[in-house]
């Protein structure tokens, strides 16, 4: 019996070769973890490639910093703002600070709904005091660029910078 190799346009297309091995991931809801003061995540975190298809929920008031991996095609991640609101700002960086970040983060907090385009960034920062519970960021790679969609409640509750 021949083993087809059958991939998805998903989260699980970067590390699925395998029809069981899809089956899997499938039925198994994304990973979440939790960034609080009290868990063993230190203020800086670095991600793997084996975590893509995690879901990080910030709930803590205190900085934390998490570093992306090296841009592989099809890695993603999702960063939300949980009910503990950052008084200091919660950052996701680049590898090496590569300015690789490009995207839309969104904000319907006037009529005609805001949005800022980020091209060519380093950082994305959920600002102290202004990012709200339910703020996210969304990134994923195409091998070269990770690519960046948001929201936030208020706006610049989510900025971006360059290296300079």
């Amino acid at each position: 019996m021949a083993i087809v190799n059958i991939r998805d346009t998903g989260r699980n297309s970067a590390r699925t070769t395998d029809v069981r091995e899809l089956a899997t991931k499938v039925q198994k809801p994304s990973d979440t973890e939790a960034i609080t003061a009290a868990n063993t995540i230190t203020a800086a975190n670095t991600i793997t490639a084996a975590e893509s298809g995690t879901r990080f929920v910030m709930n803590t008031a205190t900085a934390r910093i998490q570093t992306l991996p090296t841009p592989a095609a099809g890695l993603e991640y999702w960063f939300y703002v949980g009910a503990t609101e950052p008084t200091s700002s919660h950052t996701i960086v680049t590898a090496s600070s590569a300015n690789i970040i490009v995207g839309n983060v969104s904000s319907p907090e006037d009529a005609a709904g805001s949005v800022a385009t980020v091209t060519d960034a380093d950082t994305i920062s959920f600002v102290a005091n202004k990012a709200v519970h339910g703020d996210f960021v969304h990134v994923w790679s195409d091998g070269t660029n990770w690519y960046l969609d948001g929201q936030v409640k208020v706006q610049d509750g989510i900025t971006t910078t360059q290296a300079g």
